[in-house]
């Protein structure tokens, strides 16, 4: 992991726990053809459009919108 999948988990971890937000990371890294180490700024959006669908029947659509604002936001 680099720094922004970290940042990722560190969002995701209060709601699903940093082992799912960890294995979430990189399964949906995966999904996009990337590494978790090479994912990059760039890549946020369309990072957080892949997951908001999985986040939302997780935790509901509320809690999906405001963490995919949050991973869109990482810098």
């Amino acid at each position: 992991m680099n720094r922004i999948t970290g940042e990722i988990a560190e969002i995701l971890a209060p709601v699903i726990g940093s082992g799912l937000a960890i294995s979430t990371v990189n399964m949906q890294c995966k999904k996009m053809g990337r590494s978790p180490d090479l994912l990059s700024i760039d890549d946020l959006d369309a990072f957080a459009d892949m997951i908001h669908i999985p986040l939302e029947l997780f935790a509901g659509a509320r809690i999906a919108e405001k963490l995919a604002g949050e991973i869109r936001q990482i810098q």
